[in-house]
């Protein structure tokens, strides 16, 4: 993935001044550069902001105990004996903690750094890090690296520390910048100090005189090229974070969200086998209910409901056969009476019976007394529809419907054949008796 890269100056003011900018390859190498306005650099591509060394400060403070909140909204006050402004114009990042106890902080003019983030969002630049060029140039074991043109340049000399330096102009070119000699009266003075002297000037060594140091020349330096660590401190911290976006933290969660959908295909799979099954279980438990209903009716019998149907001519083989069915009002009232005589007094208004469901209007002295009766009665084997309770002033009314339930289908199919079998065996006993009677009547 390509990235673009854009240097941005203290000569920065706002999305019509022209920035310098780099576009690289994923292995680093320069493919395009120029100067210009943000609106106009090449679009749909990853972008970092690298801000001049005059435009970030850096020192190293202890921070207060706390949780991290805490601190985080102290950090402005204590950049502010560093920086000479208002706490509120400071936007200060911490690195991690060294081991003396130390953080590492760098400070940026928060209002100018809001604007670049403002000018890149109207522009279309997916800027994601916006990282200090001094903190860019690597460092070797025992040494600091000084970024150095002739006149001016920068110092890193540790993780997140470093600073701007300027040349003497009255003392010449054999005295040291003098924020160099003040970084050297340090008592953790380096074994020697890396020189990377600009590309474009002539590569050798400064003049200075009587440092305690040894200087050591090294690499041309170029933001453009220049490698950009993984671990740099990004600027875009608290509150000028960039949104969370996906693409960072997928690799995190993406073993969880395989795990995840393994699961989701597994059980989506495993409920349609299940639903397969159940249908095909239906469809037999259906065919099975046919074949048994002609078996006992006769296989000329129009079929649109089996158990309906089978309910219906099981009730009529019983009333044929001088038996009652237990749909029918006596019968339905035998098994709820059980149930309805333990209410108190009055709390059944009316009864009404119609094709084998008998109604029951109740009224009890709230919502949970009805229900508590209808689990009663399903309990007793009835199968018991319960319609919308409704406020009757001094208590709670709702209207039961009970019918037969207690019989499972495949036990009124056998009961079924049983009273087909009986009605016809009385059958041949009449008309044999009948037959008898009439031979009598001849003698």
């Amino acid at each position: 993935m390509k990235l673009l890269r854009i240097y941005f100056t203290s000569h920065w003011r706002d999305s019509a001044s022209p920035c310098e900018w780099a576009l690289c390859d994923e292995s680093g190498a320069l493919l395009q550069s120029g100067s210009d306005p943000l609106a106009t650099l090449p679009k749909g591509h990853e972008c970092i902001g690298i801000l001049a060394p005059d435009r970030v400060l850096s020192f190293s403070s202890t921070l207060p105990p706390g949780s991290k909140r805490r601190w985080q909204a102290a950090l402005p006050f204590i950049a502010e004996e560093h920086t000479w402004s208002e706490p509120e114009n400071n936007h200060v990042v911490p690195s991690a903690t060294m081991q003396d106890g130390r953080t590492p902080l760098a400070v940026v003019d928060k209002a100018w750094l809001s604007r670049i983030i403002e000018a890149c969002r109207s522009a279309k630049l997916n800027m994601r890090r916006v990282i200090p060029e001094t903190f860019l140039p690597p460092l070797e074991a025992g040494s600091w690296t000084l970024i150095w043109d002739g006149r001016s340049g920068f110092l890193r000399t540790d993780i997140a520390g470093g600073m701007m330096l300027d040349g003497n102009k009255n003392d010449g070119d054999t005295t040291a910048p003098t924020a160099l000699q003040l970084a050297l009266r340090s008592p953790s003075l380096p074994q020697k100090i890396i020189v990377r002297p600009f590309s474009t000037i002539e590569q050798k060594l400064p003049a200075w005189q009587n440092l305690p140091v040894q200087l050591e020349l090294g690499a041309t330096w170029d933001w453009r090229r220049a490698a950009i660590p993984a671990q740099a401190m990004n600027m875009l911290w608290g509150d000028l974070a960039p949104s969370i976006r996906i693409k960072e933290w997928w690799p995190n969660i993406r073993p969880v969200a395989l795990i995840l959908l393994v699961l989701f295909v597994i059980e989506t799979v495993g409920t349609h086998i299940e639903w397969a099954l159940l249908t095909q279980e239906r469809a037999t438990l259906t065919q099975n209910m046919q074949r048994s209903f002609r078996s006992a009716f006769g296989e000329g019998s129009t079929l649109v409901n089996a158990p309906l149907q089978m309910q219906r001519n099981l009730a009529e083989l019983r009333h044929a056969a001088g038996l009652p069915d237990e749909g029918d009002f006596l019968s339905l009232l035998n098994v709820a009476a059980r149930r309805l005589n333990a209410l108190p007094a009055g709390s059944v208004r009316t009864l009404h019976y119609e094709a084998g469901r008998l109604d029951v209007d109740v009224k009890l002295t709230n919502g949970a007394d009805i229900k508590k009766l209808q689990q009663a009665l399903q309990q007793s084997g009835l199968s018991v529809r319960m319609g919308e309770i409704k406020n009757a002033g001094d208590g709670m009314q709702a209207r039961l419907s009970l019918m037969a339930g207690g019989v499972m289908v495949s036990e009124k199919i056998s009961a079924a054949k049983i009273f087909s079998e009986k009605i016809a065996r009385e059958k041949i006993a009449h008309e044999k008796i009948a037959g008898k009677i009439i031979s009598g009547n001849k003698l």
